[in-house]
């Protein structure tokens, strides 16, 4: 348990950016998911959209480079 205002400070922190970073990769795996409509059939049109949001999340700290770039590639990859 927290014994002083600093420690309690930075649990309160922890906590905060916990749930944004959640949230982020909650909308992030969205938007991978957008790349196919409801029958696996491929949509291309958002492929920008979710090229924009892998590099967003990179920069914000929720996903790794690698992670970035191998999804990067296999989107570049589909026709």
């Amino acid at each position: 348990m927290a014994n002083n205002e600093s420690q309690k400070k930075r649990i309160r922190q922890n906590n905060t950016r916990n749930i944004r970073n959640k949230a982020a990769k909650t909308s992030l795996k969205s938007s991978l998911n957008s790349l196919y409509d409801e029958e696996n059939n491929l949509v291309l049109e958002n492929k920008s959209e979710v090229i924009r949001n892998l590099d967003k999340a990179y920069s914000d700290g929720i996903i790794t480079k690698n992670f970035r770039d191998r999804n990067k590639s296999r989107i570049s990859k589909l026709q």
